[in-house]
């Protein structure tokens, strides 16, 4: 049974996301000076069916959170939020960005190899 307060849902750029607190993996998990009470994830599914994951760390102070995909605190749950999202579409555009220039370079590859072929065969018979 959830507990009141274990779920928050942030807008970031037209679109929600849930996310829903956690315990540390580990207890009194330590993240520079500060100490680890929660993390609040939320699944960010990709275009090719693949699921990252948005972590907000949050602090024993009560006022700090952290998102761990970058250094430093934000004052507020929905700043950490926001920026923890978007560097995390940010990675996944970069994933599959990275993937579409590396076919795109094997397709070329493949078409220069058979043009060679090609230019070798009409060199060869002439």
């Amino acid at each position: 049974m959830a507990r009141v307060g274990d779920t928050r849902i942030i807008g970031v750029g037209g679109s929600e996301f849930t996310f829903e607190r956690t315990d540390p993996d580990k207890e009194g998990r330590k993240i520079g000076d500060r100490k680890l009470v929660a993390l609040w994830l939320a699944p960010l599914p990709a275009s090719d069916g693949t699921v990252a994951t948005a972590t907000v760390n949050e602090f024993d102070d009560g006022i700090l959170y952290g998102p761990s995909s970058i250094p430093g605190c934000f004052s507020d749950f929905a700043g950490a939020a926001a920026a923890e999202v978007t560097v995390r579409w940010l990675e996944l555009a970069n994933v599959k960005l990275v993937s579409t220039v590396k076919r795109q370079r094997d397709i070329a590859v493949f078409i220069a190899g058979v043009v060679a072929v090609i230019a070798v065969v009409a060199i060869s018979f002439r």
